[in-house]
């Protein structure tokens, strides 16, 4: 590629010192003809080096028609974005590109080629499950242009930068949205005032979790911000909470397997979870549900000092029947859980097992650990996503005393 560009640019510098008129009838402006030509500059700067290096070509070869084919390429290109809907492909983000001029496009193109939009996708995806966006996001020349510039882009850790453009299309109500504010090299979300700020990449003590599996495109943060379900309104300073990256923020917003869970990198995906949130020292949500869903589907794990886990499961599926375990009366949920969660799911839905059985599960899956104090609770919720605000219909809760537990 480095070749192609070197040769182009050779000919364009022996062209640009010829008469106007012979510029315009050089045979070199005939090789690019076709769509196909306009991929051999696989990266957005070559594009941009040549529109620096000679006008008179970029007018054709690099116009709103050819940046706008490009752009739409580049989405397509991009698997993170894209789901598997009952059989279909659904686009989870895409440009209001018709209404973009050249200089808007440039920069489109720019933002989507710069990195891979993964984490991004799954804050999208979450959102529309939560009723907080329209799928697929459409983003418009104002939310491309929050960033000044290329520099001003990619001089932010790519997810946050990302979720500048990206967060006022994540409605929580009338009043609010995702929106990010920079105030003298500070960033506030939400609400456009000092309170709600966000720490990106806070100093972390070395042995922290989030630490040791600290992504630069993706850091941790700390904030403050709580949404008071009681009379609807966003408040600031209830404490400060850390999380494990600026994309489970945004998604937290909007020894055993257990043990596993909570120890192991918040980046790692977990076996039947479409996504997962961490925040706090041993705090995680994993999401169980995606776009083919009805319904939205979490299970919620925090972790105690005197070793005591607690499990939560909610949902908003409907369920089928008036009364009855939780396991009865949302089975959708039941059995996206039990994935999740593998040897601890007959804890949390079936009751307490028996020590003998527990020990024989042991010896051959080695998410069972015999040795530490679980306390589980499994609870029938029925969420109103957009505010948070849970109604719990029923719940299981197990006591299980040191030796006889599982994680």
């Amino acid at each position: 590629m480095m070749v192609v560009v070197a040769v182009v640019e050779h000919i364009i510098a022996t062209q640009m010192q010829q008469p106007e008129q012979q510029q315009q009838q050089h045979p070199f402006s005939n090789i690019f003809v076709g769509r196909r030509t306009f991929y051999l500059f696989s990266s957005i700067k070559d594009i941009v080096r040549l529109r620096a290096t000679c006008t008179w070509l970029s007018r054709d070869l690099f116009g709103a028609a050819q940046l706008r084919d490009r752009l739409r390429h580049s989405v397509g290109s991009q698997a993170g974005l894209r789901r598997a809907v009952n059989g279909r492909q659904v686009q989870l983000l895409r440009f209001d590109d018709d209404q973009f001029g050249t200089h808007d496009l440039l920069a489109a193109v720019c933002v989507v080629e710069e990195g891979p939009w993964v984490e991004m996708a799954e804050v999208v995806e979450l959102a529309g499950q939560c009723g907080n966006c329209d799928l697929p996001v459409i983003l418009t020349s104002d939310d491309i242009n929050t960033h000044t510039n290329k520099t001003a882009y990619v001089s932010a850790p790519r997810v946050l930068a990302q979720l500048k453009m990206v967060g006022p299309n994540i409605q929580f109500d009338s009043d609010y949205s995702l929106q990010l504010f920079h105030h003298n090299g500070e960033v506030w979300a939400i609400i456009d005032e000092p309170g709600f700020w966000l720490e990106v990449d806070p100093h972390l003590p070395a042995d922290l979790l989030y630490q040791q599996h600290r992504q630069p495109h993706d850091p941790p943060v700390r904030e403050g911000i709580y949404y008071w379900g009681h009379d609807g309104r966003w408040v600031s300073g209830r404490g400060l909470f850390t999380h494990a990256s600026v994309s489970s923020f945004a998604k937290y917003v909007g020894g055993g397997r257990l043990d596993d869970l909570l120890t192991e990198s918040p980046h790692t995906p977990v076996t039947g979870c479409t996504t997962t949130i961490s925040w706090g020292a041993v705090q995680r949500r994993l999401v169980l549900t995606d776009s083919s869903h009805s319904f939205v589907a979490w299970i919620f794990i925090t972790g105690y000092p005197n070793s005591t886990v607690r499990v939560r499961v909610d949902t908003t599926e409907a369920a089928v029947c008036e009364s009855g375990p939780f396991k009865r009366r949302f089975p959708v949920t039941t059995q996206l859980a039990r994935v999740a969660l593998g040897a601890v799911a007959p804890y949390v839905f079936d009751g307490q097992v028996r020590m003998p059985q527990l020990r024989r599960r042991a010896a051959t899956d080695r998410s069972v650990n015999t040795s530490r104090r679980v306390s589980l609770l499994s609870a029938g919720c029925r969420h109103l996503c957009r505010r948070s605000v849970c109604t719990r219909d029923d719940h299981i809760d197990h006591s299980v005393d040191r030796q006889t537990s599982c994680c």
